[in-house]
Order: structure tokens, then sequence, then C-alpha cells
């Protein structure tokens, strides 16, 4: 194949993005050149079903990168590259923010940072460390972090928190019905926080627009209706891609399509369905009013850290609970709680010719519509948290739920390659975040293109 001159991208989501402003700042695809009506020629478009918001108050918008926030950390146990690539990326979310006149020592106080260095407090199952946490652990020294780690339990790490000025973060729990009484062992991340993912992505969807890409935006003129293929002459068994069809029935040509479009991936290219598997995680969300002006203070971003908690299988009335987070509060007041103990699913009959399905079936996000109520076991599990983590909501109603679909793939890796089904290295993929992709805003498309430059050369 000749050397591409444009790309399409389908998804203006964190991938999306991260990928179109890396290959713009590569400096190889020019803007769109005399105003061509085909206006995939010579540069990057990316395309998008939904309108050009990143609203996270808006309800008919359902892809997880459109959220208040999302949690940013470098905690992985073995996974030690994705440690260093979630640290990488704190110093771009840093580098941005001070772009945006934030310094590290200036105040937030308009709550308009990207990035918010609150702290991570991640609650263990019990009063003692899990093996996970042993690991991560070990990984930081190696990368001569351990200094931004504080466990509980060791006196050394509580007088290096409190001198640093972040022991009040260092928060205790009681155990429920442990006798002798006791405390769930944490360990408190001043590397971590959250970011503001919603003004994230449109900030670097600013960005990207400034640079030359061309958005498309829409369920008509940004909708996916199909790719447009041709025979190849290189790999005649095999068709080449040569631009898509928006459901506007226009067609735009390109040399490469990219999909990136989180849990609707497998919806417009089924080669993904062994790979990739939507499924839901479950929001409540309480809201603070600003009156209140205890609560508000105290789960701000500067007095409440993130906190995880990983409770274990089962409880002693034998109900699952799984793995929960909250998150300080939001500009609007919002505390938002996240439960990934169980992951639903929606699964209905799949197209014919789908490579991989469950007895014909596979699971897709649910329309927008439907997904405000949550299941029974999700609102156990979350009351159970808020009962021991968040006392002041035990008799709060939820202000708001919400299911969040996510692109999962066999391990929680991202799924970045080409697609060997299409000739002529013309279909790449960019996508599979497994809940776990937002904070990798900045630098996800730089580590997508080197795959994507290695990987061409080598095909």
């Amino acid at each position: 194949m000749a050397e591409p001159t444009s790309v399409a991208i389908i998804g203006a989501g964190i991938f999306g993005l991260s990928l179109a402003v890396a290959l713009r700042d590569r400096g190889k695809y020019s803007s769109n050149k005399g105003g061509r009506d085909d206006i995939g020629m010579d540069g990057i478009d990316i395309y998008d079903y939904d309108q050009n918001s990143y609203d996270a108050n808006d309800d008919e918008i359902q892809a997880a990168s459109v959220d208040h926030n999302k949690i940013f950390r470098a905690y992985y146990g073995k996974e030690h590259h994705y440690q260093r690539l979630a640290m990488e990326g704190r110093k771009y979310w840093i580098s941005e923010d001070e772009k945006r006149g934030f310094s590290r020592e200036s105040s937030d106080s308009e709550e308009m940072r990207l990035f918010v260095n609150s702290g991570f407090l991640r609650v263990q199952p019990s009063d003692h460390l899990e093996e996970l946490e042993k690991e991560t652990l070990a990984n930081m020294e190696r990368d001569g972090l351990r200094d931004t780690q504080f466990v509980k339990s060791i006196p050394e790490d509580q007088q290096r928190a409190d001198r640093l000025g972040w022991k009040n973060k260092l928060l205790d729990f009681a155990i429920p019905d442990s006798s002798p009484p006791s405390y769930y062992e944490a360990v408190l991340d001043s590397t971590a926080g959250f970011v503001r993912c919603s003004n994230a992505c449109s900030h670097y969807q600013k960005i990207a627009a400034s640079k030359g890409v061309n958005f498309h935006f829409g369920p008509e003129s940004g909708g996916f209706e199909s790719l447009v293929k041709e025979p190849s002459t290189t790999e005649p068994e095999k068709s080449k891609v040569t631009g898509l069809k928006t459901k506007n029935g226009a067609i735009h040509k390109a040399d490469v399509i990219v999909v990136a479009a989180g849990s609707f991936s497998t919806q417009i290219l089924p080669e993904l369905s062994y790979h990739l598997e939507s499924s839901a995680g479950s929001l409540a969300m309480f809201k603070i009013d600003p009156s209140d002006k205890e609560l508000w203070d105290k789960y701000s971003p500067e007095k409440f850290p993130v906190i995880s908690w990983k409770a274990t299988p089962r409880d002693s009335k034998g109900k699952d609970t799984g793995s929960i987070y909250v998150l300080p509060r939001t500009p609007e007041g919002l505390v938002k709680i996240g439960y990934r103990g169980l992951k639903f699913t929606n699964f209905i009959p799949a197209p014919d010719g789908t490579p991989f399905t469950q007895d014909g079936q596979w699971s897709v996000p649910l329309p927008a519509k439907d997904c405000h109520e949550l299941q029974e076991r999700a609102i156990y599990a979350i009351r159970q948290f808020v009962d021991i983590f968040l006392p002041d909501f035990s008799k709060v109603p939820f202000y708001s739920t919400k299911l969040c679909w996510y692109t999962d793939s066999l391990d929680n890796s991202f799924v970045i390659d080409y697609v060997s089904d299409y000739a002529d290295n013309t279909v790449f993929v960019c996508t599979g975040g497994s809940g776990h992709g937002a904070k990798f805003l900045p630098i996800l498309g730089k580590a997508s293109q080197h795959q994507y430059e290695m990987l061409k050369d080598i095909g």
C-alpha cells in the first residue's frame, strides 16, 4: 500500500481524540486543501453519532468518555507497563493544566483543572495488605515512587504523610461486626486523584480542531452506516477498505479507517467480537447543596480523596459486593459512586456472520432511555459501601443512577492493531478501554500511533 494520506476515525472519545492529536502532531497528515468536497482526503476526520457536546449531564450521550470524573491512578499490581504509562500521562496532564494557567501551587477555587491531585485511598478487604497491593508497592519502589505511598499501619508512612500534608486523607474505617473491633488497612497514593473527563474531552476536541482535524457530529453526518470496500489487488482473497458511509448516505474516502468507538466498536466491526464485549458499570449519585457548608467542605477534593474498596467475595449475608469506588464532589455538588463488582450485559441476537457469539447472541449497550435503572445487586453493594464509608448519606435517596457502558477486552488490556481480515492495512482499531482508559488521554494516541507505524512497517 502507498503511504496513507488520509485517516477517518470513528469515535470522538478518549481513543479517537488522542490518536487524532498524535497523528496531527507528527505532521504527516495535512489539513484539507482548497475546500474540496471530498473532505476525507489529505487529512484526519473524526465521525461520531453524538452531537458536539461533551456534557456529562446529557442523558442521551452514552459514551463512557462523557463523564464528570474518572479516577487517575498508577495502581496496577504486576502490570508495570501500565503503571509507567500512567505516570507518563500524569506529566502531560500537569503540563496541560499549566498551559491553561494552573501551576502546581495555584488554587483551583473555580474547579477548572483537568487533573485533580486529590489522592487515592485504596482500602483493603481486611486489616492487612492484599497481594495486589504488595505487588503495586514493590513496583512503586522499583520506580522510586514508594515515598508517594502511605500505608496506614506503618508508623513511618503516617509520619511522612503528616509531614507532607496528606495525613487528613489517610482515613480510618471500622470493619463491620469485627470482634475485637478492627479497622480496614488502607494505602493512600499521593500521585493519584481524578480527571474531569468531559471537560478534558472538550478541551482536547478543541486542540484537535485547532490542528486541522475535521469533525462530523450527529446521527446523520457523524453516524456510521458501513465500510466502503473494493477488491484488493495485493491480497485477492480479501477486501480493501477505501472509506466509510455515514447515515446521511454520504461516502467519505480515506486510506485508513480507525475504529475507536468504545462500547459500540463491535457493532461497527463484528470482527472484534472475540476480543471485546460491551458491559455496564453501575453509577449512583448523591447531591450536596452548597448551602450545606459542612458537607460541601468535607467532600471537596481538597479534603476528601478518591476511595476504592474491594470487599471479600461475599458478605455475612452471602451476597456479592465486589469493587466499589467514590470520588470527591464535583463543582455541581455531585458525589459519584461506581460499582464494577459485577459487569452487567445486554445480550441480543448477533448479526448473521458475527465471528464470535454466545449461543448466537452478543452484548451491546442498552438504549439511553433504559440506562437509568440499576440492578438490585448493584444497589445492595453500593448501599453497603455507603453505610461503611459514607455514613452521611446512609438514609439519603440517590440523586440519580446510570449504567455506564464500557468496552471490556479479554484481559482488560487495550486492543490496538490492524485488522487482518482487511487487505493493505486499511482498517485499524484502538479501543478496549476496559474501564481504565480515560486517564491516558494525553498519551494514548502517541502509543497507538507508535503501534500504527510499527505494524505498518512490519506489514
